[in-house]
């Protein structure tokens, strides 16, 4: 079965999606649209695709099976909704908003029009995580330690934090997506901040640490720094017999990668293994094959990204509230 697609959101991680689209026989991208009529069209042209500005006027005018979103965290406003009203399976770039009413407002309408949904949390189909996950199994899990360290990215709105969320929200939500993936849901998250080398680029913290306490009894912890002049993602997982690092990074320019490593013990067994897949590619062909009727694996459903978002939103929260234990605990 074809499945017929509309994106909005032209930029780079829709044009990621668009590379991968493009190389699936089963996926039909007919329309694009994006704010910049210059930057739809762009991307329209290897597709022949209709072109808008916008949303709701594409989603009113084609004949759709699905409609993926890749725009900021700022610029959701309807096309969630309008598409789940419309009938249309989702797959919705992370972050998948700025606050919790509109995640609620959007994870309502999918519920009521019973479309599928895809988040694109896509170190869920990093062969190394499955690898983990199969390895782990149903292994009762102690610690996990994650952390994404790198730059400022280049784009003008990732910086301010009423557009972006700030880091935790918009970037190592990656992470802390694995941490509940690997550790179950959370409890309850205390947070420090503090920012001591970036300067105006950003107005948020420059480096977070936040602690977690879930609800299967492991506990996790997740440090995030735009200062690095390297990037670097990684998760540790520690629990019962095993001892895993899971690693990512990102490969090429014009079409880039996300690949993955995983190393460590599992009962004294050396493992490790080098992902050669994209993760990014997987996920949407996974959603591309269940959208078409096939078996394809929605591993990151809205209603699931949702926590991770909010978890990511509880973790700001705490950064605000300081509530910090103040040293020494006794007088000198």
């Amino acid at each position: 079965m074809t499945v017929t697609i509309a994106l909005v959101g032209a930029g780079g991680i829709g044009t990621i999606h668009l590379g991968t689209l493009a190389d699936i026989d089963a996926a039909d991208v007919t329309a694009i649209c994006d704010v910049s009529a210059e930057a739809a069209t762009a991307a329209a042209e290897e597709f022949g695709a209709d072109v808008y500005t916008d949303h709701e006027e594409m989603l009113s005018n084609e004949d759709l099976d699905a409609l993926f979103v890749a725009i900021p965290p700022f610029a959701h406003t309807t096309q969630e909704t309008a598409g789940a009203e419309a009938g249309l399976d989702l797959f919705v770039e992370k972050p998948i908003a700025l606050s919790g009413e509109t995640a609620a407002r959007v994870d309502e309408a999918i519920a009521e029009a019973q479309v599928r949904s895809q988040v694109g949390h896509m170190y869920r189909y990093s062969p190394a995580v499955e690898e983990a996950v199969d390895r782990i199994g149903d292994r009762d899990v102690a610690l996990i330690d994650g952390h994404w360290v790198g730059g400022v990215p280049p784009s003008g709105w990732w910086g301010v934090k009423e557009k972006s969320g700030g880091q935790v929200v918009e970037q190592a939500a990656h992470v802390f997506d694995l941490v509940r993936y690997f550790g179950g849901d959370v409890d309850s998250v205390c947070a420090q901040g503090g920012k001591s080398v970036v300067g105006d680029d950003i107005d948020f913290e420059d480096a977070v640490s936040a602690s977690m306490k879930h609800e299967s009894g492991a506990v996790s912890h997740v440090s995030t720094s735009c200062a690095s002049p390297d990037e670097h993602v990684a998760l540790r997982l520690v629990g019962d017999g095993f001892h895993l690092e899971l690693e990512f990074w990102f490969e090429g320019e014009d079409h880039p990668v996300s690949l993955g490593r995983l190393t460590g013990t599992v009962d004294g067994e050396p493992i490790e293994l080098e992902a050669e897949e994209d993760a990014w590619a997987r996920e949407v062909r996974s959603f591309v094959e269940t959208v078409g009727g096939g078996e394809g694996d929605l591993r990151s459903p809205y209603d699931d990204a949702r926590k991770t978002f909010e978890l990511t939103l509880a973790v700001n929260e705490a950064l605000d509230e300081e509530n910090a234990v103040e040293l020494p605990l006794v007088s000198q």
